[in-house]
């Protein structure tokens, strides 16, 4: 399909859409299909895929990659549009590599007044960089977005021997952005600012496609930082302001994070210009994490609607996709997966999660055990892990992780963060990491040391 239609139809289905809405008819009914769709670098065409076995999708642009960098599926993959919000993903990967969680982030009054989606930050409010990320990933703070890139800044000028004001500093920031998107091989991106404003002042010529936010979202998984600060609904950071410390409530504009089995990172965008887009990642423990790019659907929920027939999508039919692909063969020159000889695999998946804060840190902790307590015969304490993100890479070949619980006898008073037991993963008998301490998530009160309530 071309360009030209492809707008044509976009224009369309925004007008369908505000009639649908009006009269509260189901989402599902802006999706569609397009024959022109990439799947595994071929045209479905190539791969005898016909349009009604492909994802049905809203948006105008997709993408769709797997944790080796296979693009899986691509709608106008390549082609130009605008990311807004999806920059941040880019502005916490680089500024990670020049600051340390601990480092103190202070906001300038031009980060403050950059304006639009806002973490609710004052200039000279201080805080930790670490705090200063969740604010940029989960609030979608401008604020914060331009404060931690005038912090990096500053510290790439001290690099180099110079020094300079805030404008200065997120211009040296911002080179350093595109420095990365180059070194990633994103050809089709260019960064103008760290928050991704698109309109008035900050119409400044930036673009990137769906295929490169995909790269971008996959490399910034690999921080640990990073990753720890994509993944919230929810969180609470410290600010330190007039003297005193201030507790800032963050709310995140996804639904996907709580709503869909095995998310672990979601960032939203929306301009004029992009249209409601989302970036997310998905992993449940199989050994696969997929990241989705949405860009120009028909609404901000349409936008999720859009993400989970993607991965809906390719965790039924990886395997026949695989085997399309490699049945055509070098001839369509398709991007075939080639099967690694290892495998990692994320070792904590629980169907639900609870809210609080264990060792001072605010998160959503999945629920891994309902541990019973020997004086509460009718209530159980719900059982975390401090490292929910824990990963094992074993040889592909071999029997299934089986996890192995031993959970202590708990009575008494119990206190977020007591260990109340531990638990092992094995496979073929042998026990592939260290074992996780169980923690308990059920009152509201922290000890110092936590140990087990025994």
């Amino acid at each position: 399909m071309d360009a030209r239609r492809r707008r044509m139809l976009r224009a369309a289905s925004c007008a369908l859409a505000a009639a649908l809405v009006s009269c509260c008819l189901p989402l599902a009914a802006f999706a569609r299909t397009d024959g022109g769709d990439a799947v595994l670098g071929c045209s479905a065409a190539d791969l005898g895929i016909s349009e009604e076995r492909l994802p049905g999708i809203d948006a105008s642009h997709a993408a769709l990659m797997d944790e080796e960098g296979t693009l899986w599926y691509g709608r106008a993959a390549g082609e130009r549009a605008q990311i807004a919000s999806l920059t941040k993903i880019m502005t916490a990967a680089v500024a990670a590599e020049h600051l340390d969680a601990g480092d103190r982030i202070v906001v300038t009054p031009e980060a403050a007044a950059v304006g639009e989606s806002s973490a609710g930050l004052a200039a000279g409010d201080e805080m930790s960089f670490g705090d200063a990320l969740k604010a940029v990933l989960t609030a979608s703070g401008n604020d914060a977005a331009s404060a931690v890139a005038q912090a990096a800044g500053a510290a790439i000028l001290g690099g180099r021997g110079q020094d300079g004001g805030a404008a200065a500093r997120e211009a040296a920031f911002v080179e350093a952005m595109n420095a990365k998107a180059a070194e990633l091989g994103m050809d089709g991106t260019r960064f103008a600012n760290p928050h991704g404003l698109d309109f008035d002042a900050y119409a400044q010529g930036q673009y990137s496609c769906a295929r490169d936010v995909a790269v971008m979202l996959r490399h910034a998984m690999g921080n640990g930082l990073v990753r720890s600060s994509i993944g919230h609904a929810h969180a609470t950071i410290a600010v330190t302001r007039g003297g005193g410390t201030a507790a800032v409530e963050l709310a995140n504009t996804d639904t996907m994070l709580e709503g869909y089995p095995g998310t672990c990172a979601a960032k939203t965008g929306y301009t004029l210009a992009a249209g409601p887009c989302v970036a997310t990642a998905v992993n449940r423990g199989d050994g696969h994490e997929y990241y989705a790019v949405v860009l120009g659907s028909s609404s901000k929920p349409q936008r999720f609607e859009d993400s989970k027939a993607l991965y809906d999508w390719v965790l039924a039919h990886r395997d026949e996709l695989q085997a399309a692909a490699r049945a055509v063969g070098a001839a369509a020159e398709c991007d075939v997966p080639a099967a690694p000889a290892e495998a990692t695999y994320q070792l904590v998946s629980a169907p639900r999660s609870v809210h609080a804060e264990i060792r001072g840190e605010q998160a959503a902790w999945p629920v891994v055990a309902e541990v019973a307590h020997a004086d509460w015969t009718r209530r159980t304490v719900a059982a975390t892990v401090l490292e929910p993100d824990a990963t094992a890479t074993v040889p592909r070949e071999g029997g299934r992780l089986e996890q192995e619980a031993s959970l202590d006898a708990v009575t008494g008073n119990v206190a977020r963060g007591d260990v109340v037991g531990h638990l092992a993963f094995r496979r073929d008998g042998a026990v592939p990491g260290s074992p996780s301490s169980a923690s308990s998530a059920a009152s509201p009160e922290r000890p110092p040391q936590p140990r087990a309530s025994c």
